[in-house]
Order: C-alpha cells, then structure tokens, then sequence
C-alpha cells in the first residue's frame, strides 16, 4: 500500500501527529487503517497493534466507512461530522489524501464534544455583546466615530450623519488631517489626541454650521500603545436651544408657583389652614419630617389643632400605606389603666382581664403612629417604662414574660411648659430630651388672626355638608368672629360654627344669633346676670367655672380630677359636653 509506506518513510511526520491533542486516523482507499496516533488511540480506545492487524475501518464503524467512501468518490472534505465513540461522543473532519495529483486515503481529525460546545457558547456569547455593543452605539443620540493610530476614520455610528452633515461613507478611510482641509471640520479633535495622547475637549463647527462640542479618548492596547482615538460629538445647537427653552421653563414655573402659593396660602391640604407665615413654617416643617422617623414633640395650647398635625404628619408619610394613627389623651386615662391601655395586658394580668388578653396602642400601632396628647400628664412611673421602650422599642403585656418588637413612630404633644414641669420633678428630663427631638411650636389663634376668615370658611363648608344644610353668614356675624380672640383657638371656633348652623333659625346666620360674649368681643364674667338665667344654665356656668379653675390650679384634667375626688375621664367629658355648648370654653383651655 503505498499510503502506508509513506507513513512509515517519514518519522518526522508520524512523531509530529503523535504529539497533537487531537485524533487522527489515516485510512487507505481500500478502507484499510493504515495510521492512527497516540491521542486517537487513547480517544477511541483502540490498542497498538491495531495498524499492524491490518483492521479495515468498515470493521470499526461502518456507517463512518461509507462516508469516508464519498469523500473518496467526491474529493469534497466533511466537517463537523458526529460520531458516536464508546466512551463520548467525538465530532470528525475528514478530508482526501492528495498524493501525485491521485487521492491515496482519507484522514479523519477527531475532537471532543465538549471542546465544539465550549466554542460554540463562547462565540455565541461574543455574538450577542457584541451584537449589544452595536445597539448601543447606534442608539446614542451622541455621534460617536473612531479612528485608527494614524487618524484615519474606520467607525461612524448613525448619529454622525445627521450632526456632521456629512455621509459616514466621506469619514471611513479618511485622515483626519484630509476633512480639516476639506472643510468638514473646523478643528480636529483626533489630532489633538493622538498629539498628547490624553483626552481632549474641544469646540467644533461642521460644514452645516451646528456647534458641536467634540471629546476624543485615546485607546491604548496591553502594551501601552496607542492603537485608536475614539470621539463623542455633542450637538451643542441643540444643547443651547434646550438651555433656553429651560430657562423659560423655570421662568413660567416660577411665576405659576408664585400664583400657586397665593391660592395655596390659605390652605396647604384639606383640614390645614397655614395663611400666617408662623403656620406655613409648621407646615413646610411637617412636610420635610414626615419623610422620617424621628419622634416630634409639640408645643401649644389646648385647640390649636395638635392632633390635626399628628394626623397631617402620618398621612404624609409612608406609615400610612402600612400602619394606622392612634390616639390617646393621656389626661383622659386613669393612671390606674393607663399602662394597660399602652402596653396591653394577658390573660389573667388583673382582675376583671379579658381571658384572651388585650393589645396595647404600641402594639395596635406596630408600623404606624402612635399620637401621645397631653403627655405632660403621664405618671411618672410609666414615663420611666415609656423611656425603656424607647430604648429598643420592646414591649411585654402585663402579666406577660414574652416580649415583642413593634416599629412605631412617637408624636407627642403638650399644653404645658416642659421646662417648668422637669424643674418641679413631674416629667423626667431623659425622657424629655428623647422625645423632642423635632420640635413644633403651634402659636395660638389669637397670634395669627389672619387664618380666622380661612377657618370660618372651612368649618362653614364642612357643617353645611355634616348637617345637610346651605347656611351662610351675615356681614355682622363674621366680623363678630373675626373680631373675638377664640381664647380656646381652633377647637373653640370649630363649636362654635357647628352650633350656630345648628341652632340659627334662618339661611343666613345674623349677629344676634352669637352668643353675647362673642358679640362683644369678650368673655362674659360667670356671675352678671347669673341669677336671671334658668337653673339648668347657671349650674352648667357654676360647673365650668369650677373646673376651669381646677385644671388653671393644677396643671391638667387628671391633678383636677384628684383634688375634684372624680375620674379624669368625668372632667374630659365636662369638657367636651361645656365645649359643645359654648359656655365659657376659654377658661377650660
């Protein structure tokens, strides 16, 4: 076989395929294998002796024989063939042995599987990056362009065109040095980079007159060459045509946020009158916390809307999409069960306990607010335990040894000088300063004056919807509101509205039908004319002057109710029936 003999001539060869990492298989026309290396040898498990046994391929596979037939017949090489080994499978290129011009045999060059798949996900990858890589380019709203290590242009994205007025086919194969003579460009940024070798940043004016502002970064290879420049073309017309449409953007804004402010000025939301610069800052104030978390503490006197900011500052934050706001007046709540309502309490903590136990308001407002009135009225006792949870916002029920971790945002609020109160010892310093940390000074109604038309403009609209009714207001009657004090502020002229669209005879509400106290701008003393009055009335008169005096004496409902020997809740109630009615709510506040 002649085939055979060339193989055995020629050690070199033999020595050559023997070391390669890859199969090879030599077969004479006649099917018989005639050469097969070291590695092939390992690959299809074949032993040594196989070329010596004069083995015929057929012998081995077939189906391979007769493909290598039609490489032999056709002369045409077959790539990329599957083949089924004992142990993997393998991928095969056959190819015709050309010898003199006669083909003599046919080699077979087998790999591994695995080694075709590893390529093809590796040039599938490289495929999609940089099929990605083209979008990007070809999206930029930027001309971007490259150019090689002597200037000359190779790449042009599609914005190119339409900046530059120029064809991309007019860049590619250019210098640079040829488009500024040509007057393309003004200047070129490319130049300047591959002068300095840095990135340059410059002005540039194209053929159609745009301003374009050009900047070139050099591109080095692994060996610190410089190898291409690639430049970004920002359209500077455009850039400035926008600048201007933006500044009188900011101009109109302006001038409608001046107008919005105006219509705003009275009220901010629904329920918040801000018309005096005072309550524009509470509110501007309510706005940039309620974003946070920290605890507030306000200050004022009784009804100038503490519990309407509470509610304000929750429904602003994000608590309000996963918590509630809850309530407590803490003058209201006997000391005995105060800690109860707080805290909660299992089953059997105390006589009277529900079997099943019962949440406290921590608990009730675990992800929510938990609003604390008049908290200058806690006991000092459960202040300490209140400091306590603040610590790490732990809670246990009475009577329970579990604890629990509850996520909730304090807001308190007092009628009372805390100063003054942790200099008598009745509030506790530490618990004080942990509190205040965003405080709110609300001023009374009588310090902003200007927000009573607003106000009566509101409750008018809110009690006219409450009560089914289309009552307005004389002349006379709203100067003689605007003109009263509301020494109860907000919460004072609230009643009042309510009542009189309830209790006025006509549409219209006339002067006569105010109380005289508000007629004449001032509180009636409680003893003129008390003997004139129905029984009823002057025991309510006698009733208010009483605990006014009481909560005036000592500080807040639940000292009065103490000296008074009745509940705390007993003196709210008063309170609340006495506001209602209009007599003589100024002394209770």
């Amino acid at each position: 076989m002649q085939i055979k003999s060339l193989f055995n001539a020629d050690s070199f060869s033999t020595a050559v395929l023997d070391s390669a990492q890859f199969g090879v298989i030599v077969t004479a026309t006649d099917g018989y294998i005639v050469y097969v290396n070291d590695f092939a040898r390992r690959l299809l498990d074949f032993n040594t002796s196989i070329v010596e046994r004069n083995v015929h391929f057929a012998e081995l596979d077939y189906s391979s024989w007769l493909n290598m037939l039609k490489v032999i017949k056709t002369g045409e090489p077959q790539i990329g063939i599957p083949v089924m080994s004992y142990s993997q499978p393998l991928v095969a290129n056959r190819s015709p042995i050309i010898y003199n011009g006669e083909t003599v045999g046919v080699i077979s060059v087998f790999h591994k599987l695995e080694h075709y798949e590893n390529i093809s996900e590796y040039l599938q990858k490289y495929k999609i990056l940089t099929g990605q890589l083209e979008a990007i380019i070809e999206s930029s709203y930027d001309a971007i362009f490259v150019t090689d290590s002597e200037g000359v242009g190779i790449r042009a994205n599609a914005a190119y065109d339409r900046i530059t007025g120029m064809n991309s086919s007019e860049f590619i194969g250019k210098s640079m040095q040829e488009l500024e003579k040509e007057g393309h460009i003004s200047e070129s940024v490319t130049l300047k980079v591959l002068k300095s070798r840095k990135t340059e940043t410059i002005s540039q004016r194209t053929r159609t007159g745009r301003e374009v502002l050009a900047t070139g970064n050099p591109i080095f290879n692994d060996k610190g060459e410089l190898i291409m420049v690639l430049t970004n073309l920002r359209d500077m017309t455009d850039l400035n045509r926008i600048s201007g449409e933006l500044e009188q953007s900011k101009e109109m804004t302006s001038e409608y946020k001046r107008r919005l402010q105006e219509l705003q000025r009275a009220s901010v939301s629904e329920n918040f009158v801000a018309v005096s610069g005072a309550m524009q800052d509470v509110y501007r104030k309510v706005v940039r916390i309620s974003g946070t978390d920290a605890p507030v503490f306000m200050h004022g006197e009784t009804g100038v809307g503490k519990e309407l900011i509470a509610e304000e500052i929750h429904q602003l934050s994000e608590r309000s999409k996963t918590g509630v706001l809850v309530k407590i007046n803490c003058a209201s709540v006997p000391e005995t069960l105060i800690e109860s309502e707080l805290f909660g309490y299992a089953d059997g903590a105390f006589t009277g306990a529900r079997k099943s136990g019962k949440p406290g308001l921590l608990e009730i407002a675990d992800n929510g607010t938990l609003f604390l009135d008049e908290i200058n009225s806690m006991p000092l006792v459960l202040q300490g335990k209140l400091l306590r949870f603040l610590q790490n916002f732990e809670i246990r029920r009475l009577g329970s040894t579990a604890s629990k971790v509850v996520n909730v945002r304090l807001i308190c609020a007092s009628n009372q000088d805390m100063n003054q109160l942790i200099l008598n010892k009745e509030f506790r310093s530490d618990l004080f300063y942990r509190l205040n940390v965003i405080p709110i000074n609300i001023p009374p109604l009588r310090e902003r004056r200007e927000s009573i038309p607003y106000l009566i403009q509101l409750f008018m609209k809110r009690f006219n919807q409450k009560h089914s009714s289309q009552k307005t207001l004389s002349k006379g009657c709203r100067e003689a509101l605007e003109r009263y004090d509301w020494p109860g502020n907000v919460r004072e002229l609230a009643n009042m509205i309510e009542r009189i669209v309830i209790l006025s005879p006509g549409n219209c509400i006339m002067e006569e039908d105010l109380p005289i106290e508000i007629r004449n701008g001032h509180a009636v003393p409680a003893d003129k004319n008390l003997s004139s009055l129905p029984l009823r009335k002057q025991l309510e008169i006698i009733e208010a002057r009483i605990i006014a005096e009481a909560v005036k004496k000592y500080g807040n409902a639940r000292r009065a109710a103490l000296h008074l020997k009745v509940d705390p809740s007993t003196i709210c109630r008063r309170k609340k029936k006495i506001s209602d009615r209009g007599n003589y709510i100024a002394e209770l506040q």
